[in-house]
């Protein structure tokens, strides 16, 4: 069984209370948010976004409890857009998803939920010397969202979600037996994307990140979706609904940039 946690996603311990042990939550730059594509600014950045990756050999995948994570030691990075020409090296990548389809993305275009949603997490790292102080600076972080809509199954996925078959159980880890093709989870392009300056979806909520939420989604199959599902929390309960409701822009607004 996974060791008790200060924070969760149930009533006693859930987004809405995070703000108790953890100040930072109670903060006007948080998120996820809604993104109203109709009162977004248009902005052009003088250098497309994009994300240079490759494969990633033995790639260690986890169930923590609160979501599949996977982490990523190889040389990939982003960068363009609002990064400009500063790298943003990636640390690692995981997912929120509901206990069915009609919601668990964080983050809703238009005010509609999607089933799941993809987090690439990126740290500054020529500027700071390791990811913990990244994440509390800043200018530390760039997470690159990606949401999962229903559609055909997805081979990229896939390896995925058999990798989570092997963790369902909670605090459990296992290395991928094949290169995970991490360019695949990307478009291959110059990403179009919305951005705003953002936090943490989760405690501590550090207001460290320049948020890329793309446009284009990764399809995935109800099947696979069922995989996620399957996983195992905390206190042996169901790993769903692991996503932070949306937030107040307060006084930010949301650039969309093709």
């Amino acid at each position: 069984m996974c060791a008790a946690a200060t924070w969760g996603y149930d009533k006693g311990n859930g987004p809405s209370v995070w703000y108790k042990n953890f100040p930072k939550a109670g903060g006007n730059r948080q998120s996820p948010v809604n993104i109203d594509s109709k009162t977004c600014k248009s902005h052009t950045f003088s250098h497309p976004l994009k994300a240079n990756y490759s494969s990633e050999a033995n790639m260690e995948v986890t169930n923590n409890g609160f979501t599949f994570v996977a982490t990523i030691k190889g040389e990939n990075t982003i960068s363009g857009g609002p990064l400009e020409t500063t790298p943003y090296k990636l640390h690692s990548f995981h997912f929120h998803w509901g206990s069915d389809d009609s919601h668990g993305s964080e983050h809703t275009i238009d005010n509609k939920s999607y089933p799941a949603e993809l987090h690439l997490v990126h740290w500054n790292y020529q500027k700071y010397p390791d990811f913990a102080e990244a994440a509390a600076a800043e200018d530390g972080l760039s997470v690159l969202g990606i949401l999962l809509k229903v559609g055909e199954a997805n081979p990229v996925l896939q390896a995925l979600c058999d990798a989570m078959d092997k963790v369902q159980a909670c605090d459990s880890k296992h290395t991928l037996d094949q290169a995970f093709d991490l360019a695949s989870l990307v478009p291959e392009d110059s990403i179009k994307f919305f951005t705003y300056p953002g936090s943490l979806t989760t405690p501590p909520c550090h207001e460290s990140v320049t948020w890329l939420v793309s446009k284009e989604m990764l399809s995935c199959s109800k099947e696979q979706l069922s995989h996620f599902r399957a996983l195992i929390g905390k206190n042996t309960a169901p790993l769903v609904n692991n996503y932070r409701p949306v937030l107040a822009l307060c006084n930010r607004s949301v650039c969309s940039c093709d």
